[in-house]
């Protein structure tokens, strides 16, 4: 095809990826940075996993703060600046922690107006096995202590205080381990030594929004530089969600702009010229460019981890180029005799991604999908748009000479001795994988977690017993009350698992909403005891008169039908903050959640839900881990099925001979990584595992360049070598990344890469002997 019209179909290609790229701007491009977006759903039910992503996208939002200082006042007037300060920047939709007098009082008139239907499990114990003296004996002793004015004028119409005992006991609902108390308004726990004041609130906006981001930390910033006597800690989602972004950003700025100088130095070293370094920069920018586009038009969104990893596609796709430029040291037209070698090249390294994207993981998927378009942008560069600006280059001698050296002492190491001994890395990483007793492959892999944010966490909550945000049980059933009725038939097996010390607590809606049938039951029991001999003791020290107890007979029989129903709990400031238990409706199915705090047993938790079918444990952390170590074991025979069969295809085009040279470098540059990740990490995750896909794609293009080589031509080094150079430069600043995943995967590229260049011209020389042997 004439050199003008690849051109017209590059600019046409260009024009189109342009116009979708456009079009997501007026959209608005989305980075995102929630970690759960690149894991898989891990539930066999979809509403479990429903039920998961809706909890999840409202416990999110949730922020807490602790403070202390020198004096408890101090403390207390800390704790109310930085509530005045969260109300007024706008970022909040609630404030959780700051209860008004006017919702204290809301929230007693609503149980009060119930008191008939409402019993804590203890006070119905009490009153079916002792009667009503207990309570007699307790309503007397609270009258003469220093809440009797509060509590004397309840006793006409509540003469057991049942609306006080009942709000009493809902408010220290798994407050085991730490005393809190109401003062002012700000709520206080106290530990062993310390008193601190907490505030809690829910964020108005994702806390994945940039903006909120920024805006709550130049808050905070703010408020540590005017209470400096104050200590505060804090957690909630935004905070890890604010290190991600700034991490990734640095390592983008790290990886992408270090790999991109290391390019521009080998170009004008290489070839002395301005035309390759501008060619190989557009290529490289259109790769990134589609990647970006093509990835964000496929998933609706790109994940600041696929930037990271995505940084590093400048390594290989600059590849092609290399190989352009270092042939058209030897012709004005190059492309004719690279694009064989090359081709086949972008097709095992898409590949290579390829099966990255069969993986059930949006993340690896988004990679793959960024990376393999890439380097099909700068593919498509190098063969449409380089020829319409013909470069003669002319390489340094001494640079040719570096490389030729190379190449002599490899030829006096490209034995077949040589090539045997290299059998003890692929038999000696396969024993170190079946003897390993652990694989790190958490799900925690995916996120760098800052050990301060991490302190903190922990720190707040041993403080207020906060519960598990990835592990709890859901609960669904056809109707409020039919949801209600499971919490209470759940809730004796719940309290069996606190009493053997499998959880410190649990929390439910029908602890502050009992079902229909319960509140009937409570009714029926609390009936025995309103009559005039009940209360003869109140009677009797003129507590109440005779009057006031007819009354409330009368009262009492009008409220029979008077039951505490969902709906309005909800709108009640207490139902407002524990609206996080309740999800609503899901897939026709009514759903709410059972928090767990301080779990010290799983298995028992995993046996509660098997044996209801309404019951479902959620374990995300744990079972997304299981399926990356399942997946990682599957993906290791996967790649040795791949490479049989690559095998056997290069068989075919070549000989066996020639295939097992190429194919055994990358096996046994795969094989060293693997041994250096074990002794290094001292496990071997599924991302290492993944990065041999790219190994063993990035190997074969170097056998192959001198398979398809029609002489020993020491361009082909030169290309070979500058290729290696910069694809161990972007891989080798992915192992220093923070998140672990990547620093894996960027470990093994590292090790991976450095071997198969190492070992390429020893099997060059190799497929060369081949080659002449057969006649070729």
């Amino acid at each position: 095809m004439p050199t003008k019209y690849r051109a017209f179909i590059w600019l046409f290609l260009i024009f189109i990826v342009g116009g979708f790229f456009y079009a997501q701007l007026n959209a608005g491009l989305r980075i995102e940075t929630n970690i759960l977006k690149l894991v898989p759903q891990t539930e066999a039910d979809p509403f479990a996993e429903k039920a998961f992503e809706k909890f999840s996208d409202n416990n999110f939002k949730k922020v807490i703060f602790a403070l202390i200082s020198d004096s408890e006042s101090t403390t207390i007037s800390s704790a109310q600046a930085l509530s005045h300060s969260l109300k007024q920047s706008g970022l909040l939709e609630s404030l959780d922690s700051h209860i008004s007098q006017d919702e204290q009082e809301a929230i007693g008139q609503l149980y009060f107006n119930h008191r008939f239907h409402l019993l804590s499990d203890n006070d119905k114990r009490i009153l079916q096995q002792e009667g009503h003296q207990p309570f007699v004996d307790a309503a007397l002793q609270m009258v003469y202590s220093p809440l009797s004015s509060q509590l004397i004028t309840l006793l006409p119409s509540d003469p057991y205080l049942l609306s006080y005992r009942y709000l009493q006991d809902i408010t220290a609902l798994n407050s085991t381990h730490n005393q809190r108390r109401v003062v002012d308004e700000i709520s206080l726990y106290s530990n062993k030594s310390d008193t601190y004041a907490v505030v809690t609130a829910t964020l108005k906006a994702s806390p994945f929004d940039s903006n909120t981001q920024q805006n709550l930390s130049s808050l905070v910033t703010q408020f540590q530089e005017s209470h400096p006597s104050t200590q505060l800690l804090y957690t909630g989602a935004v905070f890890y969600a604010q290190h991600a972004a700034t991490s990734a950003k640095s390592e983008i700025s790290t990886i992408g702009l270090g790999s991109l100088i290391g390019v521009i130095v080998l170009l004008i070293l290489a070839f002395k010229s301005v035309t390759p370094l501008l060619l190989t920069l557009t290529s490289l920018a259109v790769g990134i460019f589609l990647g970006f586009t093509m990835t964000h038009a496929f998933f609706g969104s790109v994940h600041v981890l696929t930037l990271v990893f995505g940084a590093s596609l400048i390594g290989v796709a600059v590849d092609y180029s290399f190989h352009y430029f270092a042939s058209a040291n030897e012709t004005p037209s190059p492309l004719p005799k690279i694009l064989a070698a090359i081709s086949l090249g972008l097709i095992s390294s898409v590949i290579g991604y390829a099966a990255l994207f069969t993986t059930p993981f949006p993340g690896l998927q988004q990679m793959a999908l960024f990376c393999a378009t890439g380097l099909i942008g700068a593919f498509l560069t190098v063969t449409l748009l380089f020829d319409q600006m013909p470069t003669k280059a002319k390489s340094p001698s001494w640079l040719l000479s570096t490389f030729v050296g190379l190449s002599r002492i490899s030829q006096k190491l490209s034995t077949p001795k040589f090539l045997f001994i290299l059998l003890v890395a692929p038999i000696s990483a396969g024993l170190l994988l079946t003897t390993i007793d652990e694989n790190n492959d958490s799900i925690r892999q995916l996120q760098a977690i800052p050990p301060q944010l991490h302190q903190q966490e922990q720190a707040i909550q041993q403080l207020v017993a906060a519960p598990a945000t990835n592990q709890f049980f859901v609960v669904k059933g056809s109707s409020h009350q039919e949801l209600l009725s499971k919490l209470d038939a759940v809730t004796p097996e719940l309290h069996k698992l606190r009493e053997q010390d499998v959880i410190d607590g649990y929390t439910h809606l029908a602890q502050f909403v009992p079902s229909l049938q319960e509140q009937s039951a409570n009714y029926q029991l609390i009936s025995n005891f309103i009559d005039t001999d009940s209360l003869s003791d109140f009677i009797d020290l003129g507590l109440v008169t005779h009057e006031q107890v007819v009354s409330l007979g009368s009262e009492f029989a009008s409220k029979e039908k008077q039951l505490l129903t969902l709906e309005p709990w909800l709108q009640s400031p207490l139902g407002q903050r524990l609206s996080y238990l309740w999800l609503g409706q899901i897939d026709q199915q009514y759903s709410s959640i059972i928090t767990l705090h301080n779990i010290h047993h799983i298995e028992p938790l995993a046996k509660l839900a098997d044996k209801n079918p309404y019951l479902y444990f959620i374990n995300k952390v744990d079972k997304v881990s299981s399926m990356f170590s399942e997946y990682r074991e599957l993906t290791l025979i996967m790649l040795s099925i791949a490479i049989t069969v690559i095998f056997l295809l290069l068989s075919i085009k070549y000989n066996a001979r020639i295939a097992g040279y190429i194919v055994w470098g990358p096996v046994v540059a795969s094989s060293l990584a693997i041994i250096m990740n074990i002794l290094i990490n001292g496990s071997f995750n599924l991302f290492s595992t993944l990065a041999l896909y790219l190994v063993f794609g990035i190997g074969i293009d170097y056998g192959l360049f001198y398979a398809e080589s029609k002489d020993r031509s020491k361009y082909i080094s030169l290309a070979i070598g500058l290729s290696a150079i910069t694809t161990f430069l972007s891989f080798g600043l992915l192992s220093l990344s923070e998140t672990p995943a990547i620093h894996a995967f960027g470990l093994t590229m590292l090790t991976g890469i450095l071997t198969v260049f190492l070992l390429s011209p020893i099997l060059g020389h190799q497929i060369y002997h081949a080659r002449e042997s057969a006649g070729d």
